[in-house]
Order: C-alpha cells, then structure tokens, then sequence
C-alpha cells in the first residue's frame, strides 16, 4: 500500500533509512529537521507487510525517492505525472532506473554522478586548512554570486532566497577561501546532517583561483568537522577533476545518483 506518512510511521522509517545511511542523507535530514507536517515537505511510503519498503519525499518543488524493489513504483510515477508543480526528482540510480524501466517515467532529462562515501576518520595527507574561514548568514551575498559565477551550477534549484532561509534555519555549514580582492574565492558546504551522517555541496571555485587548492582545504575543513562529530560525509559528483580531490581526502565511490528533471 502506497500512502502518505505521519509520525506514527516513524520507526518504520527508521528502520526503513538505516539500512543505508548514506544513500539516505537527504531522506534522514529531510525528516528529522521538518518532521511530517511541515506545509513544504509530504513523506509517501509503500508499506508491505507493515513495513516500509520505498519512501518519496517532497521538499518544496523537488522530491528524493528511494525503493528497494519495484513495489510501489507505478503509484510514484502516477503522483509524479498528476503533479506539475515540481522540478527535479533526485535518488540512488537504482532506485531512480526502476522509475523508467518499471513505472515507465520519462524525464526530459537526466543527470548521472558519482556518489561517494567518507567514514569518520577516513585516512587522508594532512590538509593546511588555514586561512580557511565560516560563512554565516552576512555572506549569504556572496556566496550566491560565487555559485552564479560558476557554470555547473546552472541547473541547480537553489536560490539566494532559499539559500540565505537555510543559513538561518542552521542548516548549511559552509567554509570558504576569500579572494585577493575579498570575494569568495572558493567554498564547499555540508547540508542535511542527520544522526549518521551529511551530505556536502556547492563545491566551487573562481575559474581565477582555480588549481591553487583552495576547494581542497574547504573539503578538508569540512572532514576535520566531521571527524569530530563522528560521522560520514557523502557527495556527489560528476566531474573526474573533482573525483580525484575527494578520493585524496578519503571518499570512495560506493554508488551512483541520478537527477530527473521535468
């Protein structure tokens, strides 16, 4: 039975989430900010046997969906057919194929990354992390306009509104390398940290500053406070430079991730 879930579902979630942590960084965040009634977030999961088996998740005008098998699929699909009110659909490629290939989905057009792992206290070279500094809210501006400046970031759903509400909701921790003129010259954010685990973004440079390292040192700053609290980083990517940066700093490829948009 595919339906709408409410905190009395909770634990079947949990359950459902912990079997892959990682992969479910979005989810767990999601959920464990917002709960299930927050006006901008609806949690749907397919229930056999009273357990959840497949969860999707509407976060504004994007949704994250996650399956273990195709049970549950045709009703996603219907839902995401019915609703012309979101963007981008994003999830493990497995879980994302089975929207094509069971529930016969097509999306105008799809992203495929990397997705990789970092463990607590991963090995790693040592990272001069020095001169490395954190944003807050104030440099909300500028970061925006150091993701503006970079073409990657073209197809993001991310806005300077939506960034400066999650600066103030204390849900992005961000580091960043300032310029020779006092812009933002590198930074790279972590987003949706849960019990187990966050998930880094916004990775970018000035094309200017570019090959100097300074990506690598927010990375690295971001791992030493990771370190810290005891748990895994995860990403992803599609860009082999940027690979080569975070399998240095001790990520490892575990997975792929997928992105359709509408």
């Amino acid at each position: 039975m595919f339906r709408r879930l409410t905190a009395s579902d909770h634990d079947r979630v949990v359950a459902y989430l912990s079997k892959r942590p990682a992969l479910h960084t979005f989810l767990t965040g999601d959920i464990e900010r917002y709960g299930y009634d927050a006006p901008f977030q609806e949690v749907y999961g397919y229930l056999s046997d009273g357990n959840v088996s497949a969860i999707l998740l509407r976060f504004y005008g994007s949704y994250i969906f996650s399956s273990e098998g195709p049970a549950g699929v045709a009703e996603v699909v219907r839902m995401l057919q019915s609703n012309t009110a979101w963007s981008m659909v994003q999830g493990d490629s497995v879980s994302l194929s089975l929207l094509q290939d069971v529930g016969g989905f097509q999306p105008r057009f799809v992203r495929e990354f990397a997705f990789a792992e970092r463990p607590a206290g991963a090995p790693r070279p040592f990272v001069d992390t020095t001169g490395v500094h954190q944003a807050t809210v104030d440099h909300v501006g500028q970061l925006w306009q150091l993701r503006k400046s970079i073409a990657e970031f073209a197809n993001s759903n991310t806005t300077e509104l939506s960034l400066r509400q999650s600066f103030e909701a204390g849900d992005t921790l961000c580091f960043y390398v300032p310029g020779e003129r006092g812009e933002m010259a590198a930074s790279a954010s972590a987003v949706a940290e849960n019990t187990w685990t966050a998930m880094v973004v916004g990775v970018c440079t000035r094309p200017l500053y570019r090959g100097l390292g300074y990506a690598t040192r927010c990375v690295a700053k971001l791992c030493d406070v990771f370190d810290e609290r005891g748990k895994t980083l995860c990403l992803y990517y599609d860009n082999p430079n940027a690979g080569g940066i975070y399998r240095r700093l001790g990520f490892a490829v575990t997975s792929g991730w997928t992105q359709f948009f509408r």
